[in-house]
């Protein structure tokens, strides 16, 4: 058996087997990062610090949404709940310990402390992006603008704001903050809105600059650090937009940690607060929110769990109209597999991308073979890269108009784009819990099953009735 690091977690099984913290994060979706055990995980954690409520609730964001550490933890307590009976000793750093001796049963394990963590929950490098975003937001506030703030406003960021807003962006004031992922692509989306008349204006939070240097050089108090500037930001901001008389509030940003410092403010005040989940993923568990509009009742029933005045609904709109026929009138046609690709590697899912990486090779396999052809859809924040080992990398969706699609996913937000458009096959790979993003009653798929499943879903009388058993108007 071979001797793991001194600083390294890890799992010693019934035969001998070490496993370790690495090797347990790699292997895991980021689907378990959306399950009760994780958000207790946070809650457990948090508690550690002596907090009124509502840091407390934002500090918990901020451990579910930034901490590399608390996924640590959680996927250690995730994959000893799931092995119980193959463990029988943990090594591990007290943190670690004090959730699996609290939160999981693990009566029949030896338990070897590794002694205090080494590591800051909140690394330097997630300090310094928050900086950036810090010195962003105040960039923004500089930048004129003529626009005055109506008492309707949209929170946007990119061209998704539209897609969910379609009417409110132009009846209302869009207030347009920094989006690191994409300037160019937001500032494509500031001239279309302002062009076609609509009152728009980039805005930034009011974050203090006397935080910054806190935030940079913090250490085992970093994330204390980081609750206090986000939430003193973000509650500063909604005064500002009470005195501005702003009586209704549509955005999409629960992935805010501190938003719901925000939003009591604000709802308090008598202002309605509507979000719309601008993906399939759950992010801040803790939100404030007059109204949550979640792409399937699961999603939203997670936000309504614990904000208990927020009333749940499903969106209506999806993020885009495609260009395509919808699959009653494209049934007919040859027909063609889909890739709905992802940027996995850009927010480090391991899993995730090696799925896909698994994934796009049975698809080549078998599109060669059946001589179908093969495109993989460029996620919007990847670059096309043209051929490559039999597909066809494609950035819009016309390129597939003249085919019956057969579209497979890991888990994309574009699953409900492409409803009504052709069967869709999702990922049921062992810890991706594709029912978390898309509900129940499935097309699922693992990599021994996919080749067969399409082998019959190429056949024109199948492909209907599995395009038929999702099926949205497709104006909807």
């Amino acid at each position: 058996m071979r001797a793991p690091e001194v600083s390294l977690e890890y799992c010693v099984l019934l035969d001998g087997t070490v496993v370790r913290i690495d090797e347990i994060r790699g292997g895991f979706a980021l689907s378990i990062f959306q399950t009760d055990l994780f958000y207790d995980v946070c809650d457990f954690l948090a508690r550690v610090h002596d907090l009124d409520r509502l840091e407390h609730k934002v500090l918990v964001n901020l451990y579910a949404l930034k901490s590399s550490r608390v996924k640590d933890i959680a996927a250690l307590a995730y994959y000893v709940r799931e092995h119980v009976d193959n463990v029988v000793e943990v090594c591990a750093f007290d943190d670690s310990l004090a959730v699996l001796q609290n939160l999981v049963s693990t009566d029949s394990l030896v338990f070897r402390s590794l002694g205090g963590a080494p590591h800051a929950y909140i690394e330097k490098a997630t300090r310094i992006s928050i900086a950036m975003k810090v010195i962003l937001n105040r960039l923004f506030r500089l930048i004129p603008s003529r626009v005055q703030i109506s008492p309707s406003v949209v929170r946007g960021w990119v061209d998704v704001t539209e897609a969910m807003y379609s009417k409110e962006v132009f009846s209302s004031s869009l207030l347009l903050y920094p989006f690191p992922f994409g300037m160019s692509r937001q500032f494509r989306f500031f001239r279309s809105i302002k062009k076609r008349g609509g009152k728009v204006r980039f805005s930034g939070l009011p974050y203090s600059f006397s935080g910054l240097w806190k935030l940079l050089v913090a250490k085992d108090k970093g994330d204390l650090t980081v609750v206090r500037i986000e939430t003193s930001a973000f509650q500063c901001y909604a005064q500002e937009l009470i005195s501005k008389g702003v009586r209704t509030i549509y955005t999409s940003d629960e992935f805010e940690v501190a938003s719901i410092a925000m939003y009591e403010c604000l709802i308090k005040a008598g202002v309605t607060v509507i979000n719309t989940a601008h993906g399939v993923g759950l992010y801040s568990p803790h939100v404030a929110y007059s109204e949550f509009k979640g792409v399937n009742a699961t999603q939203s029933a997670f936000y309504h769990q614990r904000c208990s005045g927020l009333k749940p609904s499903l969106r209506k709109s999806k993020n885009t109209k495609l260009p395509l026929a919808s699959a009653d009138q494209s049934r007919f046609l040859p027909p063609a597999v889909v890739l709905l690709d992802q940027n996995f590697l850009a927010f480090n899912c391991v899993a995730e991308s090696n799925a896909l990486i698994r994934t796009q090779q049975i698809l080549e396999n078998f599109c060669s073979s059946a001589e179908v052809p093969f495109f993989i859809k460029v996620h919007p924040n990847s670059s096309p890269t043209g051929l490559s080992h039999g597909s066809v990398r494609i950035k819009d969706w016309a390129a597939i108009s003249a085919f019956r699609p057969i579209f497979v996913t890991v888990n994309s937000t574009a699953f409900y784009d492409v409803q009504g458009y052709g069967p869709i096959l999702v990922c049921d790979e062992p810890s991706f819990l594709p029912e978390i993003y898309f509900g129940e009653d499935l097309l699922v798929y693992r990599y021994e099953t996919l080749a067969e499943k399409l082998k019959n879903l190429i056949k024109e009388d199948a492909w209907w009735s599995a395009a038929s058993r999702h099926m949205p108007s497709v104006g909807d």
